[in-house]
């Protein structure tokens, strides 16, 4: 049964990356996603005294990557682009 279960999400995370692929392809997604990386501080980190402050942009750092790192699981060259795109912004 677990076998089935790994196949179900790997099928999952197929289909998630081919839908983002598929917002990525228009010039609305690729305006959000460029934003989404900007606001998430994905290649510059930020510091703050306050730690809710912290954990707040450490999350959405995390949900940034995580949406990078499906993107770059058959090209890690697109996760370099991606970022250097937004250093660039």
């Amino acid at each position: 049964m677990k076998h089935i279960n790994t196949i179900s999400k790997l099928r999952e995370k197929r289909k998630l990356r081919e839908d983002l692929l598929a917002i990525l392809e228009t010039e609305p997604g690729q305006r959000f996603f460029k934003i989404l990386l900007r606001e998430c501080h994905v290649t510059k980190p930020v510091f703050h005294s306050d730690v809710d402050k912290l954990r707040e942009c450490e999350g959405r750092r995390r949900l940034a990557m995580s949406f990078l790192s499906l993107l770059g699981q058959d090209d890690p060259q697109y996760i370099i682009n991606k970022i250097e795109e937004e250093n660039n912004v």
